[in-house]
């Protein structure tokens, strides 16, 4: 198979950029040793220290900037005299936001700027995963809206806690888990597309071995550990708040601790999948991309008069409402996606032929020249 052939080099040239593989990856102790149901723990393991150290190695000084931008302002809301004291009970709404102190009311805006600028820069770092980061930060949002819900009338949250009044709560940790659910079926469908396309081969072998080498089951516990900490955080800060008139500090302590977590993960969540998908992948479900192109492929017109300007063989191709020659890919995984001459496929990411081969009389001509002279009038 020629395509095999092909790809095999794009693979080499591939490995040639990453500066060490997966399967590179050692570990000093490994619990398979103890028992073999344990092997898993050693698969994360070893995935999550090659995130990391390729992080380490990759992260250039963007990333770094937006890194430090993002605990800053976790570290400028977190750190108020104003959370740490309770605030005043008796008052709330707007008439709360007016009692606040001139410095903690200056902090506040900060730490609002650095939010975003945060989010300014994970979208202009991260094109390919833009959705999905804001769909992150909304995610964290709703974790720590959730807690306010879940406390508002039981400030000891989770002792005593009646279902009725978690019902509003229960519909956002809901939505929140819909997403997460949305958000790591797209990374992995995009992922075997990518296996399948990118780095296909006659021997099965090598696409197991390229599949491993794409693994995300570490990428997938990272996302678990994000969620978690994120309910761990947001649990703690409302509930130190909560419990204004007998504030227990441990509360805010972990609040902060386990909050440090989570925008590094946040940012290893969403520049993983770009690094080892590339920067024109784009992460969609295989749902989401079969229903595109079908309602594309029914916005097509079928030109039943292109032949081969040689043998008068028939040309497959089509006509945009606009004009424009659409022609199939010629990748054998798209099942023949019709697109304009010259863009890109959203499958396979080639580029549509200009040049049609015809299989009878091996004429190489451009596409345009098979549709046929049409009379003006």
């Amino acid at each position: 198979m020629s395509e095999g052939g092909g790809t095999s080099d794009a693979t080499q040239n591939a490995k040639a950029e990453m500066p060490f593989r997966l399967h590179d990856m050692t570990l000093r102790f490994e619990f398979a040793n103890l028992h073999s149901i344990l092997k898993p723990i050693d698969k994360v393991r070893k995935e999550l220290k090659f995130m990391i150290l390729l992080a380490y190695s990759e992260w250039n000084r963007d990333l770094i900037i937006a890194l430090m931008v993002g605990t800053l302002a976790f570290i400028l809301g977190s750190l108020s005299s104003e959370i740490f004291s309770g605030g005043n009970p008796d008052l709330v709404g707007l008439d709360g936001l007016t009692d606040v102190g001139s410095f903690s009311f200056f902090q506040m805006l900060l730490s609002l700027v650095a939010w975003v600028w945060f989010a300014y820069l994970i979208l202009t770092n991260f094109p390919v995963m833009r959705i999905h980061s804001i769909s992150l930060l909304l995610m964290w949002n709703g974790m720590m809206f959730l807690q306010v819900l879940f406390h508002e009338k039981n400030s000891q949250f989770p002792s005593n806690m009646v279902l009725s009044d978690m019902m509003f709560g229960v519909l956002i940790m809901l939505v929140i888990l819909f997403f997460t659910y949305f958000f790591w079926k797209a990374v992995i469908e995009t992922r075997d597309l990518h296996v399948q396309v990118r780095h296909v081969h006659e021997d099965v072998r090598v696409m197991e071995r390229e599949m491993s080498e794409h693994s995300l089951v570490g990428w997938g516990s990272l996302l678990v550990f994000w969620l978690l900490a994120t309910f761990y955080s947001s649990w703690n800060g409302i509930h130190y708040i909560a419990q204004r008139t007998d504030p227990n500090t441990f509360f805010y302590v972990m609040h902060i601790f386990s909050g440090l977590f989570i925008v590094p993960v946040l940012m290893l969540l969403i520049w993983y999948p770009q690094r080892m998908l590339g920067s024109d992948a784009r992460i969609s479900t295989t749902a989401a991309i079969t229903a595109e192109i079908e309602m594309k492929q029914g916005s097509l017109k079928i030109d039943e008069t292109a032949k081969c300007p040689e043998c008068d063989v028939k040309v497959e191709l089509s006509r945009e409402s606009d004009g424009q020659i659409s022609v199939p890919c010629q990748s054998e995984n798209c099942d023949s996606v019709f697109g304009v001459i010259g863009t890109i496929c959203s499958i396979c990411n080639e580029k549509f032929p200009s040049r049609f081969e015809c299989n009878s009389c091996g004429i190489n001509s451009p596409y345009i020249d098979c549709v046929p002279d049409l009379e003006v009038w």
